[in-house]
């Protein structure tokens, strides 16, 4: 297995919890970083072959043609955000002669799987409980709306989390609609009361012959409408729902995607399941599963360059493990918004790094350098706080 690997991603610990879990296994990665950064943390781990920093998409084809065209094996390709995995499927056509690409079935057509409602109405339409969705279309409002509520990109390639937000009202809805919204069309839910979220990270092997969902995460409280926060990674939801397991291989199968990916789900206090959305990429909380005993990235690669990757899956296991972005998690104590004998308490538990990791610790303080004044402003609202000058 002489074929090289291909990360592709923004500055961010998707690709490093790749990156890391190759490493590993002794694989140095081509990484590509994506987007407006000058310098890039991730491109400090010591488990990097070759790396470049792509400012817009056609810098990036230009850069894969340029590097990989000599190759004498195809070269193994992970997505690490919706853009990454959506550019690489729409040049799947000049591509695909180099890399072993993820994708949906047929080729080209991930984009529209990126779109939330066809998911929200493939998931209903094979058993899945969903919150009650709604379409605004060209800032129209449907009067049947219920609130509170919140507001859902249709696809989150290009607008990441940015139309995202809670409405508690019409008017909230509408002032949101007409002055903050990035894209004519978004998906609107019924707030559902949440117990907690979870995550079923996992790979797809052919489109979804074989699929692989070790564990689940157990997150209970979710940092604005991001799920990076402390979090458990365990067997509970794989072992008491398995309909749940079920309904997910059959949603898969019906994308034909094969890749590393995630489908996230909400627990209501009314003990129901809602399906939220599927990730067709890494996910960024993917190197907890690696610190539980499982190596999805691996697996990815052995079953693309002919690896016995059936014996890895076999080896495999899913051991309880607590992890979390530690830098992001310090801001949060800093800010407040974690005591800090939760904070300690809970780092104490940690087994598995999210941007800290003990064999290759550079890119970590990169990180921390990078965000020291992110780090003084959480210091100085921590103080404002505690003297009550600050809610």
């Amino acid at each position: 297995m002489n074929n090289r690997v291909l990360v592709l991603g923004g500055n961010h610990y998707n690709p490093l919890g790749v990156i890391e879990a190759l490493g590993q296994k002794g694989i140095l990665s081509d990484v590509i970083i994506m987007g407006n950064c000058k310098k890039s943390f991730v491109l400090k781990s010591k488990y990097i072959a070759r790396s470049w920093i792509c400012h817009t998409d056609d810098d990036v084809i230009t850069t894969i043609i340029a590097n990989f065209t000599d190759m004498k094996n195809k070269v193994v390709t992970i997505a690490c955000s919706d853009d990454a995995a959506c550019l690489l499927d729409e040049h799947n056509g000049e591509l695909s002669g180099l890399l072993y690409i993820p994708g949906t079935n047929p080729p080209g057509s991930l984009s529209s799987w990126q779109d939330k409602q066809k998911m929200t109405d493939t998931a209903e339409n094979l058993g899945m409980t969903i919150p009650k969705t709604w379409v605004v279309c060209n800032k129209i409002i449907p009067p049947e709306i219920e609130y509170p509520c919140i507001t859902k990109p249709i696809t989150s390639v290009k607008f990441g989390k940015t139309d995202f937000s809670i409405c508690n009202n019409n008017e909230e809805l509408t002032d949101f609609i007409k002055n903050k919204s990035h894209s004519n069309s978004i998906q609107v839910q019924k707030l559902v009361d949440k117990d907690f979220e979870y995550q079923l990270m996992g790979c797809s092997l052919n489109a979804g012959e074989t699929i692989i969902i070790p564990g689940d995460t157990y997150i209970k409280k979710v940092v604005g409408f991001t799920n990076g926060a402390f979090m458990k990674y365990h067997k509970n939801i794989v072992c008491e729902k398995p309909k749940i397991i079920q309904l997910c291989h059959e949603f898969i199968r019906k994308t034909g995607y094969s890749g590393l990916f995630s489908v996230e789900y909400m627990r209501g206090v009314d003990g129901k399941d809602y399906f939220l959305e599927m990730n067709f990429r890494n996910d960024g909380n993917c190197a907890v599963v690696t610190a539980a005993g499982t190596n999805l990235p691996y697996i990815w690669y052995l079953y693309n360059t002919g690896g016995d990757y059936q014996a890895e899956i076999e080896e495999s296991m899913v051991k309880e493990t607590y992890s979390v972005p530690e830098d992001a998690y310090f801001a949060s104590m800093l800010r407040g918004d974690v005591s800090f004998k939760e904070w300690y308490l809970n780092m104490k538990k940690i087994g598995g790094g999210i941007t800290y990791f003990k064999s290759d610790t550079k890119p970590f303080w990169a990180l921390i350098w990078l965000q020291k004044e992110t780090l003084l402003k959480a210091a100085l609202i921590g103080v404002l706080r505690k003297l009550g000058l600050r809610k």
